[in-house]
């Protein structure tokens, strides 16, 4: 079993218990924190969440040494990054408090807030008259579905993808058949594997649609065809906090999805490619410039307003689509993106950027607020004049 002396500054990064060695999801990510966290003066140690805390408790966590991962017990805790994709339970956080300064809660020690759903999310970004026309007509999918409605108004179809998924499982596309009794349901399982069934009754079409709304929430929006070559593509930006708390983008990348899948993600089979390459063999080099204006302008814009409704966050996803006419959509926004299509990009010092510029940010909220005030909350960088943060303006937000 490693040990080794306790330093002054530990952030945990919380992420899934999974089968496997090591145990634990995320393991590249990690990896990369705890090999560059010295340089900051960090120390990192995962902590997988077990699934089932009545029958496991959290107790042990992994540190990378000698490039090997090795079992610690866990020590006292100043910060958190919590990368497990759905909510932590009562009970966990229950457990990991008890690893904190006394007095202090999760929510202060976190590293980063996390974003509600995406219909909460699409309400808050939707209330900005600047990027109403960025985002698609949304509805939540209420019982019972109003589907016939909708599909008369959107006859390209309607693109079903649940309220808090991930990766493109349960998303699916409802659309006419060729005849006019003949309704075609596709897209991905919960195993993100492709189905597809054909309906020739309404009621069956309404059914089906009832039960898989019993089982999760769902949004409802038009299919957009954003494609190219046949092939389901976006536009992954992301911006991250940097050592001074100021929000940047770290860089672009596309995501291809496999042939057949109405999706772009990568766990879905897809690939990814540097952004201004792919989208110039798409739309040539004037409307490419445009797209990453546009995007660049954006990426300004909407971490700041979503900060001012949910907390403090340090570093966010925003997938984009572009149409075959060039029009941009914002498609998603995830506060706990990933960094597979980073990895592959091209560019040694962006990919760099997607795992340093997070020890960063943690190691100026350690100087900034965490060791220097343990008793209150930390502030929200963007509306504290000590942050040294220049704010960005939201136009008609």
């Amino acid at each position: 079993m490693y040990t080794s002396s306790p330093k002054k500054d530990t952030m945990a990064v919380l992420v899934r218990e999974a089968e496997g060695s090591p145990l634990f999801t995320d393991e590249r990510f990690c990896r990369q924190l705890c090999v560059e966290s010295p340089r900051y003066g960090i120390r990192v140690v995962v902590i997988p969440i077990p699934a089932d805390l009545a029958v496991s408790s959290i107790r042990r966590g992994y540190v990378y040494h000698q490039k090997q991962w090795k079992n610690i017990r866990i020590p006292s805790l100043d910060l958190v990054m919590n990368r497990c994709l759905r909510p932590l339970s009562r009970g966990a956080r229950q457990q990991l408090e008890m690893y904190l300064p006394l007095g202090c809660s999760l929510y202060q020690r976190s590293w980063s807030s996390a974003l509600p759903g995406k219909w909460e999310v699409h309400r808050v970004l939707s209330r900005s008259t600047t990027l109403r026309g960025l985002l698609a007509p949304t509805s939540r999918a209420r019982r019972p579905v109003p589907w016939e409605i909708w599909l008369a108004r959107w006859p390209k179809g309607l693109f079903f993808k649940p309220a808090s998924g991930t990766h493109g499982r349960n998303t699916f596309r409802l659309s006419r058949g060729e005849t006019p009794s003949a309704w075609i349901v596709e897209g991905r399982t919960a195993s993100n594997e492709n189905f597809c069934i054909t309906f020739h009754q309404a009621e069956d079409v309404s059914s089906w649609l009832e039960s898989h709304q019993a089982v999760q929430k769902m949004i409802v929006q038009p299919y957009l065809e954003l494609s190219h070559q046949g092939r389901a593509f976006d536009i992954r930006a992301l911006v991250q906090k940097n050592g001074q708390g100021r929000w940047a983008l770290t860089g672009c990348m596309v995501r291809e999805g496999a042939e057949g899948s109405l999706t772009s993600n990568l766990h879905g089979g897809g690939n990814a490619y540097p952004a201004e390459a792919y989208l110039i063999e798409r739309y040539g080099k004037v409307r490419t410039a445009s797209l990453l204006l546009q995007i660049r302008h954006y990426a300004a814009l909407i971490p700041p307003l979503l900060e001012s409704r949910f907390g403090r966050l340090a570093e966010l996803g925003l997938d984009f689509g572009a149409d075959a006419d060039g029009q941009l959509w914002l498609i998603e926004v995830n506060s706990k993106p990933g960094r597979t299509s980073f990895a592959e990009a091209q560019d040694e010092h962006m990919h760099a950027l997607t795992y340093t510029q997070p020890l960063a940010y943690a190691r100026y909220l350690l100087q900034q607020y965490v060791l220097a005030d343990v008793s209150r909350p930390m502030k929200m960088p963007n509306s504290s004049s000590k942050a040294g943060l220049k704010r960005i303006p939201i136009p008609g937000g």
